[in-house]
């Protein structure tokens, strides 16, 4: 038995509470196990009626090998290819397989748009076009639209069979898979149906027309290739004549004979002049550079002419330059000997000025051939140019006419090569026309299915199975979600924030309908429990004792009459005690006492009708004291406000130690919250798995209003062993430790 004092359940952790979630909700559907396990049979019967209705249906399936590659018999593929390899060319095919175009080829090859089977349906349809056809609503139609539309021609018989061609395919279309085995060129086709042999009919025959129009489009591709290849070629082999004859009435009017030869000559004639005429301009810029440097002297003196490099270079007067320094170092020497009339020194300065007059006369030759060399220079680089521009206008001539002979080549040559590609491709058209090769063979034809494959009668049952599991676990959950009772002592703490004064289990009545108190066996779990709730009580008060103790709850039949009586008794065992029945609606503390339900009480004695202790019975062999409420007033709420009320209180508190008052519900009436206003403390009574945890609290809330003080929450008629086995809560199967013959029976 889980009787803590009240400030142990306040104690959660946040763990802790995630996991009881989950916990609470496992244990909801282990509660509701049963109606979970009725459900899931229900449905799975449903789901097996459901499959046994079903019509049987088939699937025939074959598979299909088809080659990504042609039979390389001649150069020809290019003409039929369809242009993809690999992938992207099996994924074309395997959309080829579920086209519309090879569904309506299968349709006409076995008539199927004759077939009852496809055109009884159809036909029906027609008929039964709806209640639309037995209403004219021509009238809303715009004026002339009807004539418009009487206007139309009827389609003619190769049109409605074409249509008729057309919904048997989508119909036969709807029930072909065509599914690519890992990857591979190997094609698995099935088809579904209710008649075993025809879906194994229609799965061989699409095989067989794929093949077929595989061959057809590469026959018709071959031979309009072929057309289209003859009619090119004719206009080739003209073009081919025409380009020919303007070549060669090109090469008679220029009297060409080897351009390449004539080319590389006046390439060679370019380059010759080109080098001649940069080396002329060259000497050419060198004289000019020497006479002006001559022209700027002007008139000088041979020895300002001998500053000119240009002059000093010249052999001639370089030789008399150092002929001229011979004589005067001879001078020089001879005029330190001997006198200047000697005849060696004479014969020196006669040789002297004899080449000094030699140099003179060199440097005024050099000196006037220097505009002669620039003239000469100058002449010969026009001359070399004018014969580079000449050779030049002649090498574009020829390159000219090399040029439009090589275009009009060629046009000869590109001429040639399409008329010998197209005549090489005509014949080899010609020749692979002749050989079929198909792209795809049958590797294993459909066989008529043994069995069907729908419905799967062992499936649709588990699926309801499992369908009514589920739902019937989720509806349990959310039972147990939306279930917002008090059911175990932790809910007092988590669900309503207050304290837990303690629990009492759920007790038996006797056959009189008298409860049956615990005191008639003191050593059960019941009575500990009983004193546990007495034990907090005391210690709420243990400043202020409370003397006045309001006991009420949220709805009546929660066992508050009854807790008040062995509180009571527990209370009895120390001090003098006094139950009060102040529930002046519906009273039940007498029945409990074995009492009279007239039996004088409260009202009574507040009216003035009785005395006190003839509105007083003791009561058990605890010494417990009892005052019924007596007869129902007329206003049982003005009788509670009256000031003979407070008086009697007052009067009552002078005889008795502790006064426990027994009220009516606080949702009921407003009776309780006027008690509290007298009370010490407040004690208020929860039925574990049946009152509501927010009609608790907004309870509790109207109390707290009256600034009433609260010593906490009872948890009455608390299956200890159901809250183990249903709620997971383990713990308090300690209770049986205090007595095992207090099996509960039924609620009190």
């Amino acid at each position: 038995m889980n009787t803590s004092l009240p400030a142990l359940w306040q104690e959660q952790e946040g763990n802790n509470a995630v996991q009881l979630d989950i916990r609470q909700m496992l244990m909801s559907v282990y509660r509701h196990k049963w109606p979970i396990l009725a459900l899931s049979v229900l449905a799975a019967i449903i789901a097996f009626l459901y499959a046994s209705s079903l019509v049987p249906i088939y699937q025939a399936k074959g598979t299909l090998l088809i080659e990504s590659e042609d039979a390389n018999i001649v150069s020809i593929q290019d003409v039929y290819s369809t242009g993809y390899r690999g992938y992207e060319y099996r994924l074309t095919q395997h959309e080829l397989l579920k086209s519309r175009n090879l569904a309506e080829r299968v349709v006409r090859k076995l008539e199927l748009h004759k077939d009852p089977r496809f055109v009884a349906p159809q036909q029906k349809a027609e008929k039964d076009s709806g209640w639309r056809d037995w209403i004219d609503f021509s009238f809303l139609k715009p004026a002339g639209q009807e004539a418009k539309q009487q206007k139309v021609a009827e389609p003619t018989p190769e049109e409605l069979e074409a249509q008729q061609v057309g919904r048997v395919a989508a119909t036969i279309s709807s029930g072909i898979t065509v599914t690519q085995l890992n990857d591979s060129q190997i094609f698995s086709i099935t088809y579904r149906s209710h008649d075993p042999e025809f879906a194994a009919k229609v799965v061989n025959t699409l095989a067989d027309q794929y093949i077929e129009s595989y061959l057809d489009a590469r026959l018709g591709a071959t031979q309009r290739a072929s057309e289209w290849l003859t009619d090119r070629l004719a206009g080739l082999k003209e073009s081919l004549i025409q380009a020919e004859q303007r070549l060669q009435a090109f090469t008679e009017q220029e009297k060409l004979v080897d351009m390449e030869g004539i080319s590389t000559l006046g390439a060679q004639q370019i380059a010759d002049l080109t080098k001649a005429y940069n080396e002329a301009r060259e000497k050419r810029i060198t004289a000019q550079n020497i006479r002006q440097e001559v022209e700027r002297l002007g008139r000088a003196s041979t020895a300002q002419y001998l500053t000119v490099p240009a002059v000093q270079r010249h052999e001639l007067i370089s030789s008399l330059r150092q002929m001229q320094a011979d004589a005067q170092r001879k001078v020089n020497e001879l005029g330190r000997r001997y006198g200047v009339k000697h005849p060696r020194m004479i014969a020196a300065n006669s040789e002297l000025t004899s080449i000094q007059d030699d140099l003179s006369l060199e440097v005024s030759k050099v000196i006037a051939g220097i505009d002669t060399e620039y003239q000469l220079a100058l002449r010969t680089e026009q001359t070399l140019s004018d014969q580079l521009e000449v050779a030049k206008a002649d090498y574009r001539e020829v390159n000219r006419k090399d040029f439009a002979l090589k275009e009009l080549q060629r046009e000869v040559d590109t001429n040639r090569q399409l008329y010998d590609l197209f005549f090489t491709r005509m014949k080899e058209t010609t020749q692979a026309g002749q050989f079929e090769k198909a792209n795809a063979r049958v590797i294993d034809a459909a066989q008529v299915p043994t069995g069907p494959v729908s419905p799967n009668k062992r499936m649709i049952v588990l699926a309801g199975l499992f369908g009514g599991l589920v739902l019937g676990m989720a509806v349990a959950v959310l039972q147990g979600v939306l279930d917002n009772t008090i059911k175990v002592p932790e809910d007092v703490a988590v669900k309503l924030n207050a304290s837990l004064l303690g629990t009492l289990p759920l007790q038996k009545e006797d056959k009189d309908g008298h409860f049956v108190s615990y005191w008639e066996n003191q050593q059960s779990n019941y009575a500990e429990a009983v004193r546990t709730i007495r034990t907090a009580v005391v210690l709420s008060g243990l400043d202020k004792p409370h003397k006045i103790i309001v006991i009420t709850s949220s709805l009546p039949a929660e066992g508050k009459s009854a807790i008040s009586l062995n509180l009571g008794a527990a209370f009895a065992q120390m001090e003098r005690t006094l139950v009060v029945g102040a529930d002046l609606r519906r009273p039940t503390l007498a029945a409990k006492c074995g009492l009279h339900h007239k039996h004088p009480g409260l009202s009574n004695y507040v009216a003035g009708d009785m005395k006190l202790d003839e509105c007083i019975t003791q009561f058990g062999e605890q010494g417990l004291f009892v005052m019924p409420a007596g007869l129902i007033p007329t206003n049982p709420l003005e009788l509670l406000s009256s000031k003979k009320f407070r008086a009697t209180l007052e009067e009552l508190g002078e005889h008795f130690d502790r006064i426990i008052i027994d009220s009516a519900p606080v949702h009921a009436v407003s009776d309780a919250l006027i008690l509290a206003t007298y009370a010490d403390t407040l004690v208020y009574v929860v039925g574990a798995d049946s009152t509501s945890a927010t009609i608790v609290k907004r309870g509790l809330q109207r109390i707290k209003a009256t600034n009433t003080s609260v010593a906490g929450v009872i948890l009455n008629r608390f299956n200890a062993e159901k809250a183990s086995k249903y709620y997971g809560a383990g713990e308090y199967a300690y209770q049986s430790y205090y007595g095992a013959d207090d099996e509960p029976q039924s609620r009190s």
